[in-house]
């Protein structure tokens, strides 16, 4: 569910969920409904009387119970709870797993495909980032590609070979992308319709663009190319419902069907009358203001009109002598009087007689025109889809074209090969005058399956994690990427543990949060995934802390079902060691260059490890006061120098001389126990001695 972020979720009466951790993250609207209707049965019947079948086995999800239930009891509740008509839902399609990539809500979130960590917005997201869509629905379909990148990877060059064509045939690309930004959301017309509340411009929008279909076709056969030529051929034929539309319906009708002129004339003959007598009324009333006008005598006589009244004909007090008695006085006024006449009665009746009729006839063939179009929605629906697809594949190449972006290559291998890549985001969000630094990666799970990479804060390195997730996520939809080329292994799921975040209204500290996300990883990793680690064990105390890291890096190597393609980011540098026992853990660090006491960013990753955090040095450049910042110094150069072992020699600090927390526990506790005299010690004296060294090494 957090995978969704649903804002509204209906359930049965009987559920608890105020405890739940989807209900206190997420915080929904809860609509509770009446157990029953959640009920396996009544769900299933519900469906079929929905699709008007006798089985459910042709939508390829007949035996998953739970899926159907929800599907009912949902189709159930609108219909009966909101009176709602859902004659436009026409299939159903199981969110199946297979095929693919498994995202769970940490990876959405750490990498802001949806929602930005700092702002809580759009703003600085992928999707942001690379939504080039002209239309609603092909925005629509872009979150839900983001939400399920495959796997499989003949459908993702079937997308990415349309993507190829659109990229190399820029003027067709432009001419498509001004038409889709024309086009109406077929998807929720049909929903107004079905509601009855759709409007004459909603049918003549649909009928406009499903009007464009055929040009399109025409075009993408001139195109010759195979991947367009494909693509329209899923298209069907709707033009029947066009040609309804648009002989019966006046393109410039009013947004409402009351205010009339909506229906075309020679439709309805009845209608025509009714219309002749409307336009001939203006011409009938003022023939008769002259005609009594005339034969009264009295030039100041008008007919009028309004809506308490009617039609009236008005006469000043000055002329009151010379009405007849045939005139029925109506109302009084100050200066004149105001008259009915049989004749001008009927004709009000007549006329008005005729509005009303005017709108019943228009009213009728506009329900019957909506029917007729209703009648084809899982065909208009189905052409949607396919204008959809157009629309996002176009606008992935239309990104590609703006930002420099890629086709990446596919392949079944473990392996990463991205040369010069750039995060998405982070390049259209720095100013003009500064520049992204491209870096690379080569990363085979054969060879070099782990990259520790060590350097500062600021350096880059929560980029460079984040900006290879994004690619990878960004090939596994179908999108070109942002680098000079790429050879990306499929990935069947994608992690992150990026950055420190805590859930405190569960109960949750920032180091809980944490290992949640570690122990997801590796309880449900295989050697075919990708995992990005930003920093383990943090949170908590550094000997704790680091070790945690350290066998959390050794499980990943060691076990084979869970050795995944990992890039571990760490301040850490004991774990740098840790090279020399894994064959497969490669070295890497963030390059800094250091002037005196100033360090400058390079913002490139490097093969090797790190030698030092410059940790007081970024307390500086984030302003940190300067007699902080020195008495910091001190400190460090105190410790440094009385770095000392049991033995009484100095402790090296550096990275080429560096002896790890480990070998320095484990030089003391060997000293310690070579220094036992086993043959003459007592086993009370051995018994308090193993107390006092487990007590001294924690153990």
């Amino acid at each position: 569910m957090r995978k969704y972020y649903p804002n509204e979720v209906i359930i049965g009466e009987s559920v608890v969920y105020s405890l739940s951790d989807w209900y206190r993250e997420l915080r929904p609207f809860i609509t509770t409904v009446e157990d029953w209707i959640f009920s396996a049965d009544q769900c299933y019947r519900t469906l079929l009387d929905l699709f008007n079948i006798s089985s459910l086995k042709g939508f390829g999800c007949d035996d998953l119970k739970a899926g159907l239930t929800a599907g009912g009891g949902l189709i159930y509740h609108i219909q009966t709870d909101l009176n709602i008509r859902v004659d436009h839902v026409t299939k159903m399609k199981p969110v199946l797993d297979k095929g693919i990539m498994g995202l769970d809500s940490f990876t959405i979130r750490n990498l802001e495909v949806f929602k930005s960590l700092s702002t809580q917005g759009t703003h600085g997201t992928l999707v942001d980032c690379i939504d080039y869509t002209e239309t609603a629905g092909g925005g629509r379909l872009l979150k839900k590609w983001l939400h399920q990148p495959l796997t499989n990877i003949n459908r993702l060059n079937s997308r990415l070979d349309i993507v190829s064509s659109f990229y190399g045939q820029k003027g067709l690309l432009n001419k498509i992308r001004d038409i889709l930004g024309i086009t109406i959301d077929l998807e929720r017309v049909l929903g107004r319709i079905n509601r009855g509340v759709g409007t004459p411009r909603d049918l003549i929008g649909l009928a406009h663009t499903l009007s464009y279909i055929p040009g399109w076709c025409k075009q993408f056969q001139d195109s010759n190319e195979k991947p367009l030529i494909e693509l329209i051929s899923e298209f069907i034929d709707v033009s029947v419902v066009v040609d309804r539309i648009m002989d019966t319906i006046n393109e410039d009708s009013p947004a409402q069907i009351k205010q009339g002129s909506v229906i075309k004339a020679k439709i309805d003959s009845k209608l025509d009358e009714l219309r002749i007598l409307l336009a001939n009324g203006k011409q009938w009333i003022s023939d008769f203001q002259s005609s009594e006008s005339n034969r009264l005598e009295i030039p100041s006589l008008k007919v009028g009109f309004n809506k308490v009244f009617g039609y009236y004909i008005e006469v000043t007090k000055t002329h009151q002598q010379k009405v007849p008695e045939s005139y029925i006085r109506k109302q009084t006024l100050v200066n004149s009087e105001r008259y009915i006449t049989e004749e001008l009665k009927q004709y009000e009746e007549k006329v008005l007689t005729a509005e009303e009729r005017i709108l019943e006839i228009e009213n009728r063939i506009i329900q019957e025109v909506m029917d007729d179009t209703m009648a084809l929605a899982s065909d208009i629906q189905a052409n949607a889809e396919v204008i959809n697809r157009i629309d996002l594949l176009a606008s992935f190449a239309a990104t590609a074209l703006s930002q420099r972006y890629v086709r990446p290559e596919l392949t079944d291998e473990p392996i990463l090969q991205i040369k010069a890549g750039r995060h998405p985001v982070v390049e259209t969000l720095l100013p003009a005058t500064e520049k992204f630094i491209p870096n690379h990666l080569s990363m085979d799970a054969l060879v070099n399956q782990i990259h520790l990479l060590t350097g500062p804060n600021m350096a880059g390195k929560s980029t460079y994690l984040r900006q290879n997730g994004l690619i990878v996520l960004m090939a596994q939809i179908g999108c070109f990427i942002p680098a000079k080329s790429g050879k990306i292994g499929i990935v069947d799921r994608l992690f992150t543990r990026v950055g420190a975040s805590d859930n405190l209204a569960g109960g949750e500290s920032t180091f809980l949060v944490e290992m949640n996300e570690a122990a997801n990883i590796l309880n449900n990793a295989s050697n075919r995934s990708l995992i990005l680690l930003d920093e383990i064990g943090r949170g908590t105390a550094t000997f704790d802390g680091l070790s945690l890291a350290w066998a959390i890096t050794e499980y990943l190597h060691q076990n084979e079902d869970v050795a995944a393609r990992t890039i571990f980011a760490t301040h850490y540098h004991e774990l740098t060691d840790l090279e020399a026992s894994l064959e497969r853990l490669e070295n890497h660090h963030v390059e800094v260059k250091e002037f005196g006491d100033r360090i400058i960013f390079l913002r490139t990753i490097a093969d090797g490890p790190g030698d030092k955090s410059y940790g007081i040095h970024v307390a500086k450049m984030a302003g940190l006061p300067a007699s902080i910042v020195s008495r910091a110094w001190e400190i460090l150069h105190h410790h440094v120098q009385n770095a000392k072992n049991k033995d009484g020699t100095s402790l090296p600090i550096e990275s080429s001389e560096r002896i790890t927390l480990f070998q320095e526990q484990e030089s003391r506790l060997r000293k310690d126990l070579n220094e036992l005299d086993i043959d003459s010690i007592t086993p009370l004296e051995a018994l308090t001695k193993l107390g006092e060294i487990k007590k001294e090494y924690d153990l």
